[in-house]
């Protein structure tokens, strides 16, 4: 998928986090570890709902801050998820190949916050980088207390 503008750029990482449950579900009926298995089918559900989240900010978004150019930056990085198949991974691991992933997305949004031309597209892609960033803590640290248990 080419993408030119916020819109397709929010349809792009919704479709990369649900694509990204759908890889830890699949991870979670294979694997023989319950721990894992617990790791994984949270981080499912947080991917799933980070989707839902983004798809209803495309809703809600202003006509014009949606269809703000973006091409630039796809001209020279992608963000695609690869075909990593979790379960046989550690959960140290699992959460290296997560956090890389929401890094990526993080350092998308930055990039475009920090270039947006209108007041709505900053505000826009500011609240989804603030979005991103606190639900990759988050992640982390609840896969760390999993970890502790």
């Amino acid at each position: 998928m080419s993408v030119e503008n916020i819109q397709q750029m929010l349809k792009i990482t919704r479709l990369l986090h649900t694509n990204l449950a759908h890889s830890l579900d699949k991870a979670s009926l294979s694997t023989r570890s319950e721990k894992v298995r617990m790791l994984l089918d949270y981080l499912s559900l947080h991917e799933k709902e980070l989707s839902r989240v983004l798809e209803l900010s495309e809703h809600d978004t202003q006509a014009a801050a949606i269809r703000t150019w973006c091409v630039e930056y796809f001209d020279k990085k992608s963000i695609a998820l690869d075909n990593t198949d979790y379960t046989n991974m550690t959960s140290a691991e699992i959460m290296r190949s997560i956090v890389t992933i929401h890094n990526k997305i993080i350092e998308l949004y930055r990039y475009l916050a920090l270039r947006a031309e209108t007041v709505v597209a900053n505000e826009l892609l500011s609240n989804l980088l603030t979005l991103e960033q606190h639900e990759a803590m988050r992640m982390v640290r609840d896969a760390q207390e999993l970890e502790d248990l």
